[in-house]
């Protein structure tokens, strides 16, 4: 039998890990022209806290059930999205540059999400920002 493996890197962190799974910045056809990668998420943890001033990003969940914070740091302008597995549509959630974005686990197990984007990751574009800590968030639900 004739196959290929392509490995990766597990980034391993007490919130969750995060793995590139298809990207341009490795050699592999054909996956070579998207950066995408799986995100996971402990139970209560959040991940993300940031925004980006170029990079454009979508999601999906792929287990569990989380919560999505978003705010425009230009407008202030905010939602929050749940996005759970068992949900009847399953959803891709755009994030535009200037976007702030956290992720939290709201479930009693593992969630996971795929981020897709057209660049890879750049830590000189990726701003910290508490948005998931924003007071905001007590009165929408």
């Amino acid at each position: 039998m004739r196959h290929n493996r392509l490995y990766r890197v597990k980034h391993v962190r007490e919130d969750g890990w995060l793995s590139e799974l298809v990207s341009m910045n490795y050699e592999d056809e054909p996956f070579n022209c998207i950066h995408t990668y799986l995100v996971s998420v402990n139970p209560g943890k959040v991940r993300a806290n940031h925004y980006h001033k170029i990079k454009e990003e979508w999601i999906t969940i792929t287990a569990g059930k989380i919560a999505l914070f978003l705010k425009d740091v230009i407008s202030g302008d905010v939602d929050k999205i749940i996005m759970d597995t068992k949900s009847e549509k399953h959803e891709i959630i755009y994030i535009p540059p200037f976007v702030a974005h956290a992720v939290q686990n709201i479930s009693n197990t593992k969630a996971s999400l795929i981020a897709f984007s057209k660049n890879p990751e750049d830590k000189e574009d990726t701003i910290p920002y508490e948005v998931s800590n924003d007071p905001i968030w007590t009165s929408i639900d």
